[in-house]
């Protein structure tokens, strides 16, 4: 089973190992440095065979891992685990006198374990099984140190680790699997309730938010215009004569009038701006974040252009709309906001309709018509 999201940030880990391996290649010079401290070869010969050579094949191994990771497109990760293996045989055969160390060939499986794939394991695997053998076959002192049975009791324990190594990409990648299977299901669930709470406030026919909405987001946007002053206009508005529609042209006619005037309400205002269906023929649009001219101007855009607007539902003619439009101003409170544009609407339809007026020009009964 392929698992891509194991993928991500592979480059920056796979330069994490680059960097291991010049780590590993100056603890090897200074390992090797303190072993020339005590050890009974002649110095010039052990620094030549122990620190020079080693060090020179070593550095040839990591910078051609290190180019194969910065210039080739893919591979990356069999480059790696291929130096790996390059890296140990070139330790052990330089001390192919320490049996013991032939245990470091076991390093490029657990590289390989690092990418929980089991192809780059069965490939570090035959690595290292190639990588016994040749050391055995045409490395002198191994072959003589290392008896036959000896060289078949590194190749049980080889079994056994890899037997372990596969075990463990398993286990790992069972938590992965199960991981992303709660994840998908978390996010299954976010998207459901997401698309609930949108179905819960959003009216079916116009697809604007619902009354339960509207005063959701005006409670919360008093409060902020309360707290850090932000500007916020609250417009209502009601189709004039809807009663008429109905009983002209049906119900059906009626509802396609309703789902048009949203439609160009919504097209008129902004992301940051609540367009509801109050109830009815009624709208309420909440304006945010914009001077008064600017709310006044959009209202008025609104406005006309639904009373331009035909409608073929109703044998191409149009509809109007009144507005009543009220600026919030601190401390005024939800409710008087609202009864300041209930009553500029009021004034509107008994001026003449299809017009907006200003809750302040609705007190002294001066309106602002088309």
């Amino acid at each position: 089973m392929s698992l891509p999201s194991l993928e991500i940030n592979q480059e920056r880990w796979n330069r994490m190992l680059i960097k291991s391996y010049w780590a590993a290649l100056l603890i090897s010079i200074l390992v090797e440095c303190l072993f020339l401290i005590g050890t009974k070869v002649p110095t010039v010969e052990f620094i030549h065979a122990y620190i020079i050579r080693p060090t020179v094949i070593l550095a040839i191994v990591v910078l051609l891992a290190e180019l194969g990771v910065r210039y080739l497109s893919k591979h990356h990760d069999y480059v790696l685990i291929s130096a790996a293996t390059l890296m140990t045989v070139t330790i052990t055969t330089i001390h192919s006198s320490l049996e013991y160390l032939l245990f470091f060939l076991f390093f490029p499986i657990m590289i390989s374990i690092f990418y929980f794939q089991y192809k780059k394991l069965l490939f570090a695997i035959l690595n290292t099984g190639i990588a016994l053998l040749c050391i055995y076959i045409f490395d002198p002192d191994i072959n003589r140190n290392v008896t036959f049975v000896g060289l078949m009791a590194m190749a049980s324990i080889l079994l056994i680790y890899s037997g372990i190594a596969f075990v463990v990409l398993a286990r790992g990648r069972e938590v992965l699997i199960h991981l992303r299977t709660s994840y998908e299901s978390n996010q299954e669930l976010l998207v459901r309730t997401i698309l609930m709470d949108k179905l819960a406030k959003t009216d079916a026919l116009t697809d604007t938010y619902n009354h339960m909405a509207y005063h959701e987001y005006k409670d919360h946007l008093v409060e902020q215009a309360d707290k850090g002053g932000m500007l916020l206009h609250l417009a209502i508005m009601d189709i004039d004569n809807f009663k008429m529609v109905n009983d002209t042209y049906g119900h059906k006619a009626g509802d396609e009038v309703l789902k048009e005037v949203a439609s160009i309400a919504r097209s008129k205002t902004g992301s940051n701006d609540i367009v509801a269906r109050y109830g009815g023929e009624e709208f309420v649009i909440l304006f945010t974040e914009k001077s008064f001219q600017e709310v006044f101007d959009l209202v008025e855009d609104i406005r006309n252009s639904i009373a331009s607007t035909t409608h073929a539902a109703l044998q191409h003619s149009n509809v109007t709309v009144s507005i009543g439009l009220n600026p919030y101003f601190p401390g005024m409170g939800r409710e008087e906001l609202f009864l300041g544009a209930d009553a500029a609407l009021y004034e509107a339809k008994h001026s003449g309709k299809n017009r907006t007026v200003l809750a302040t020009a609705a007190l002294t009964d001066q309106s602002i018509s088309s």
